[in-house]
């Protein structure tokens, strides 16, 4: 179900009640021309007699329906059915009751002498789909004319825990990753119609509940009404300066009125390897004469990962009050166990929402207030990777040692993995607190006037230990490490805005215009020290370390330079007939960051719509239900990068020796740049939408051009003049050109079995059109050691981003030496001649060519099963653990994978095309069943209103001719296209869950 903002919603309501009073005329007074509810009010002609009214509300299914209000509008006379949908009110004989609920048609019946009126309300169809948030206000999607997509709790991926992992694939669009596959503490990488910077922000802004900058960890998945993604910059240009990477608004659930309602999520998760880097094993390591046996048969990934981990979540939310005075609350809990050891997190969190109306209407309060505390511990990928590569008759443990762990020391890059996790600890506290109050003030009919205030509060701790019996410390001699750091961010928001709707004839008016102010405080502190006389204090008394007498322990803090936004928006909505469509809109908005006459920016946007069904010439055809053309126009900013880069700044330099003495002097911080200005977004959408076979049919495609003008990016410069390297500038050029559909069947519709199918799709090109100044091109991507791989990434001017920069594979020589094609197209012996950058060549594309998501809903009686399945076609794939682990090295494993097609391989391994794969890919990313029970006339289970019970599976299988682990790597950011070396293992997640109402 769409949703209103709170101050759009409270507004529709007062303008609806004040509108659509009922007009009922009594036959005794009718020579008077009064009603009878006016002469109760007023009391000037005679009294009436009051009459209790009973009854019960339900929907077309028969279930209660509890919160719908029951009123005289316009009289202050009214009240709200209980949890069972029933109701009592005593009202003036002869009165009109009106009957009303969000989602639902209102429906209006004269009392009439009645004791008792039962009312079965309609859905409304309307209001459930056609109504989208968007920036500082909503508005009704057949008015819509940029580029939105709007969903709800029914459209999230089953099985998800992350709001944002919800609506992976569901957007068009829009790319959203885990960091770190299935980590539980792994982050989410987010990115709209490709890469839209060089160096400042690349992902969306993210709105909750009207507060810019929300941190998503504030929010559960089963407190959100909404997610409407501003997809093009004429509707995100109202967020002016940083809405460059599009804007993600998310509007929380509201309480509702009635007696309290319980609602319960309880889901349990277990976790398997789908797939993982597998070495050889014994038997055949030791035939091919990889390595000595030290008597041990070791399966080293089964000794770095848990045996099917078991995670779970619950949720807990309350609703009631009455129609004035309404709150919602909502606790949870998760504890997760990651598949690599070392690896959890256990979570908290908690949610009040409350709404009150005051004065008959004109003021509305609302506070949300929300508090999530996270502790995680951190393994390390490289567990992974060494597991890969250790002799597998080794073993990770060795009964005689004190903690009885092989702890293998000296040599590069060959650590016993258990151990290593084992013998130190890496933990990390978050905090997140939001909270944001909204007074609405409904000045009249057609002007409300919002006020907002945020307090948005991230905190974060951190301690380290590493025990003296880790390899690192015996191999630097120090008897143990030990660090704590600590920091928090605050940001405070606010905003007032006025709103006007007018209605004129055939004209539509709506209007905002308001004012924004929001800080940005961060700071923090740091402290190490190493060498303790007890192993076993760990992190917890720092100062009992031996290098702080010596004067080599570590302490630290900072303060960041206070950031301050602030701006003036307006927006005008304009309608003629409910056909012709104009939105114009315009931010100026001023950043700290900035030097002074470079602070200000203007963010304009305009879009058109065209609703061609509503034309009298369409009138006459059956085929189109809807047929929208639209057209939008948009600027945006970016101002994503560190403060400080145009004001002169100073910090900590050199030390010198004076009269013997070592001091710290200052300098200054980094090459300042008063001319540094905004990064600026201009973008073209031309939509079509469209719904035929009486909305059995529909769907909307949208092309899209866009250009980033004045990308900042650190640039090296000469020293002298400059005092630094490297100096923040405004440098080149970038443009994003693509298109995105979205197609959905309603193929079945009957009264036992439903069946929906949506077919979403998306591309895109991202390319650096130009750079200046002395930076002709950017290398990226530096490959590690052993070796000198060097660099696979090149940004260049007219090349699109996301193509490899590497030599060009030419075959191998009899003795396995690698042969290369040269620039002037020879091939060489890289034995016998010296390979350099000139041989390089722009080869392959990370970027899909086409990115698709398809789900498919069944409904059979009470049954509902989900397929859910997404694919990319049309790009490439560094495989990177097959380049490092995929040729024998002495006392190596290797890949199994790769073992006998590149065995024949002596020379060391070359930077070239010869590691790229055909990435394409369908996978089943979720299948859900689900159960809910008919708990009508049930007697035992009278207090309990709705109960479901689902299970799914996760990343069942994958389709798909590569190699390696996971086609599915990251391709937002500039360097897409890698699966690295040390990469967390593919899972499946097999969940089991309840939901409950009461």
């Amino acid at each position: 179900m769409a949703h209103l903002h709170a101050e759009s919603k409270m507004a529709a309501e007062n303008r609806k009640e004040k509108v659509s009073e009922p007009l009922s005329l009594s036959p005794e007074i009718l020579n008077f021309k009064i009603n009878k509810t006016d002469a109760f009010l007023k009391g000037k002609l005679f009294t009436l007699m009051d009459v209790t009214i009973l009854g019960t509300v339900t929907d077309e299914e028969g279930q209660p329906i509890p919160g719908v209000t029951v009123s005289i509008p316009g009289t202050g006379i009214g009240t709200a059915t209980d949890l069972d949908g029933k109701y009592s009110i005593t009202v003036p004989e002869g009165s009109t009751l009106v009957f009303s609920f969000i989602g639902f048609e209102s429906q209006s019946i004269e009392v009439n002498n009645q004791n008792e009126i039962n009312v079965t309300l309609l859905e409304d169809v309307a209001s459930l789909d056609e109504v989208v948030v968007v920036g500082y206000g909503s508005v009704n999607r057949e008015n819509l004319t940029s580029a939105v997509s709007s969903l709800n709790e029914e459209d999230f991926v089953a099985g998800t825990v992350s709001p944002l992992m919800a609506i992976q694939g569901k957007v068009p669009g829009l790319s959203i990753q885990s960091t770190n596959g299935a980590d539980p503490n792994s982050g989410v990488s987010i990115q709209l119609r490709g890469v839209n910077s060089v160096n400042a922000s690349q992902g969306p802004l993210i709105v909750i509940d009207g507060v810019p900058g929300g941190n998503i960890n504030s929010v559960v998945k089963e407190d959100i009404a909404s997610i409407e993604v501003l997809r093009d910059a004429s509707g995100a240009a109202i967020y002016g300066t940083r809405a460059s990477g599009g804007v993600i608004l998310i509007t929380t659930k509201s309480a509702q009125a009635g007696g309290l309602s319980v609602s319960y999520t309880g889901e349990v998760f277990a976790e398997t390897v789908r797939r993982y880097n597998e070495p050889l094993g014994r038997e055949r390591f030791l035939e091919e004469g990889l390595g000595d046996d030290f008597g041990h048969n070791t399966d080293w990934f089964d000794e770095v990962t848990n045996d099917v981990p078991i995670s779970y979540r619950n949720v807990l939310s309350f609703s009631g009050g009455v129609e004035k005075a309404k709150i919602r609350a909502t606790i949870s809990n998760r504890s997760a166990t990651g598949i690599a050891i070392g690896t959890e997190r256990k979570e908290t969190q908690a949610r009040i929402n409350t709404d009150f109306t005051l004065f008959d209407g004109f003021l509305k309060i609302t506070n949300n207030l929300s508090y999530n505390e996270r502790q995680s511990e951190f393994s390390n990928n490289d567990i992974f990777r060494m597991a890969l590569q250790l002799n597998p008759t080794e073993t990770a443990y060795d009964p005689t040692s004190p903690n009885g762990l092989n702890v293998w020391t000296g040599g590069y890059d060959w650590y016993n993995p258990v151990a290593d996790i084992r013998l130190r600890t890496d933990q990390r506290r978050y905090s997140y607190l939001l909270n944001t109050t909204t007074m609405l003030f409904n000045l009249s009919d057609n002007v409300s006037l919002t006020a907002r205030y945020s307090i948005n509060n991230d905190d974060n701790y951190g301690s380290y230990w590493r025990s003296a019996q880790h390899k690192t410390s015996l191999d630097e001699g120090v008897a143990g490490y030990a660090t704590q750091s600590y920091g928090e961010s605050k940001d405070n928001t606010f905003e007032a805005f006025a709103t006007y709707d007018q209605i004129f004839g055939l004209h539509t008016i709506n209007a905002v215009g308001g004012y924004s102010f929001q800080e940005f405080n961060a700071q923090g502190f740091n402290a190490n020290n190493s060498d303790f006389a007890v192993d076993g204090i760990q992190e917890h008394d720092l100062g009992t370390g031996r290098f702080l007498a010596d004067g080599r322990a570590g302490i630290g803090s900072y303060k960041n330079p206070r950031v301050r936004l602030m701006a003036f928006f307006g927006r005008l909505n304009y309608s003629w007939n409910n056909r012709y469509l104009i939105t114009a809109s315009l931010r100026r908005e001023g950043s700290s960051k900035f030097a002074e006459g470079n602070r200000w920016g203007n963010f304009p946007a305009v879009s058109i719509g065209w609703n061609i069904h509503n034309e009298p010439f369409m009138q006459t055809q059956s085929l189109f239900t809807n047929l929208k053309l639209r057209a939008g126009y948009g600027e945006t900013g970016n101002e994503g990068f560190a403060p400080g880069a145009a004001t002169r700044m100073y910090g900590p330099d050199t030390w010198w020796l004076m009269n013997g003495e070592w001091r710290r002097t200052y300098g200054v911080s980094h090459n300042q740049n008063t001319d540094l200005k905004w990064e600026t977004k201009k973008e073209y959408n031309i939509g079509l939408d469209f719904a035929i076979f009486g909305g059995n049919i529909s769907g909307r495609f949208d092309v899209f051009q866009r250009d980033v003008d004045d990308l900042i990016y650190d640039i090296s410069v000469p020293q002298p003049p400059a005092i630094h390297d490297r100096t923040t500038m405004n440098v080149g050029v970038l443009r994003n050109t693509g298109w995105e559909a979205e197609l959905t069947w309603n193929a079945v519709d009957r009264s036992n079995f439903q069946y929906v199918t949506t077919l979403i799709g998306s591309s895109y090109k991202s390319e650096l059109v130009s750079l200046w100044g002395n930076q002709t091109f950017w290398d990226r991507k530096s490959f590690p050691a052993p070796g000198s791989p060097g660099n696979a990434v090149r940004l260049f001017p007219g090349e699109p981003i996301g193509r490899f920069f590497v030599w060009e594979h030419a075959g191998f020589t009899e003795a396995g030496d690698w042969m290369l094609r040269g620039a002037d197209g020879e091939v060489f012996d890289v034995t016998e001649r010296t390979k350099t950058d000139e041989d390089k060549k722009f080869i392959g594309n990370a970027i899909p060519r086409l990115v698709l998501a398809w789900n498919n809903q069944f409904n059979i009686g009470n049954f509902d099963i989900n397929a859910y399945f997404r694919g990319w076609s049309g790009h490439d794939v560094f495989n990177m653990p097959n380049f490092y682990y995929g040729i024998p090295l002495e006392s190596r494993n290797v890949l199994v994978e790769n073992f006998e097609e590149q065995r024949h391989i002596t020379g060391e391994k070359e930077l070239s095309d010869y590691w790229i794969e055909d990435g394409d890919f369908l996978k089943l990313d979720v299948l859900s069943l689900g159960y809910s029970f008919d708990l009508k006339g049930d007697r035992g289970t009278r207090h309990i209103k709705g109960l479901r019970i689902y299970a799914t599976g996760q990343n069942l299988f994958v389709l798909t001719n590569y190699s390696g682990l996971n086609p599915e790597v990251n391709i937002n950011g500039l360097d897409p296209g890698f699966e690295e070396r040390a990469t967390y293992p593919q899972t499946r997640t097999f969940m089991f869950g309840v939901q409950a109402n009461f």
